[in-house]
């Protein structure tokens, strides 16, 4: 056995007796807060050279993470004190934190103040509720069921984000970002369903509670390794493969011309076979050359100026907007109507009746 003594609010002096396995649960899970605060510390030093809205969504990610590394060690509710109300609420947050940072990763404007009030302002309030149920009540009650019905959904959410356009995005990045979420919300949910619901005494018992500060450990140390071979890299690009992708910028931009984009539901992977290109080869020159993330929105620089010129056309001034819409490769008037208004701020009927 092994004695640890631990103070409390300086006046009492309280012991624990943990066994051998417990001591290297614990060694575990302090090696794993120690990196994510090391991890933290590169984001946070990174934001000071380069402004990012990640920023902020992925140190309170990390720290839900040490709540939740905390609060499931294997000492007694007790011992935590006040503390363990904090850890909990810290836990209980992890959805929002997730939610928070996947709109951020997808879009790199996105900003908690300029976001819509009506759903913002609720959701600070129930945070703000949140706060006080669980340093008031100490998380005990039917909210906390509540609040986990409440992260499911938002898990759920968030892999509809991240599936939602992702064979448009062309930020390699960003896709394996998605990817990696969807995993998250998935194992999350698949493991909170597991645990409790069907092995609900499996997850007190301290084979567990090791191999789970183990694995905590291993996946949270690739993560800061990760983290810093990417803080630290700089990536140099040869003048040959610049040359090389500027010949294919020439010839996409040639068979664009030609109207290859008014095939109705054109993919990246049609365009790609079509350019005898590998596809991630296209995604790279659309996205770094020519500085579009999104493919629909590369289809639109030239859909769109093609349907104004029809719209312009005198000749064709009797041939309906849908017909127009179908010519040009959309495959339903909804997205045409909405890629119209948001590149020429008006409707295309509105557009037409100008001339």
């Amino acid at each position: 056995m092994c004695i640890i003594f631990m103070c409390i609010d300086g006046i009492n002096t309280f012991m624990i007796a943990l066994s051998g396995i417990q001591v290297v649960d614990l060694f575990f899970r302090f090696s794993t807060v120690g990196l994510l605060f090391g991890a933290i510390a590169l984001i946070w030093h990174a934001a000071n050279r380069v402004k990012s809205n990640t920023t902020w969504p992925n140190i309170s990610f990390l720290l839900c993470i040490v709540g939740y590394i905390l609060l499931t060690a294997p000492i007694d509710d007790h011992h935590y004190g006040g503390l363990r109300q904090v850890l909990l609420l810290v836990t209980d947050v992890t959805a929002f934190a997730i939610l928070w940072l996947t709109l951020s990763l997808l879009d790199p404007k996105f900003s908690l103040f300029k976001a819509n009030q009506y759903i913002v302002i609720p959701i600070y309030l129930y945070l703000l509720w949140l706060v006080y149920f669980f340093l008031v009540f100490g998380g005990y009650g039917i909210l906390h069921d509540v609040n986990h019905a409440i992260g499911l959904s938002l898990f759920v959410y968030v892999i509809y984000l991240c599936l939602n356009e992702y064979f448009d995005d062309l930020d390699n990045q960003r896709r394996n970002a998605r990817l990696l979420l969807i995993a998250l919300c998935v194992g999350y949910m698949c493991a909170l369903t597991l645990f409790e619901f069907v092995l609900r005494d499996v997850r007190n018992t301290w084979q567990f509670s090791l191999l789970n500060s183990i694995f905590t450990f291993l996946l949270v140390g690739f993560y800061f390794v990760k983290k810093t071979h990417s803080f630290t890299l700089v990536v140099k690009t040869p003048t040959a493969a610049v040359k090389q992708q500027s010949e294919q910028v020439i010839n996409l931009n040639e068979v664009m011309t030609q109207g290859a984009f008014l095939k109705t539901n054109l993919t990246i992977g049609e365009l790609a076979e079509q350019l005898e290109m590998p596809e991630h080869q296209l995604r790279l020159v659309i996205n770094q050359e020519l500085g579009f993330s999104n493919f629909s929105h590369y289809l639109n620089s030239y859909r769109i100026p093609h349907v104004c010129d029809v719209l312009k056309d005198p000749e064709k001034s009797q041939t309906p907007i849908l017909t127009i819409a179908l010519e040009t490769g959309y495959g339903s008037i909804a997205p045409f109507n909405r890629a119209f208004k948001q590149q020429m701020g008006m409707t295309p009927t509105q557009y037409r009746n100008q001339f």
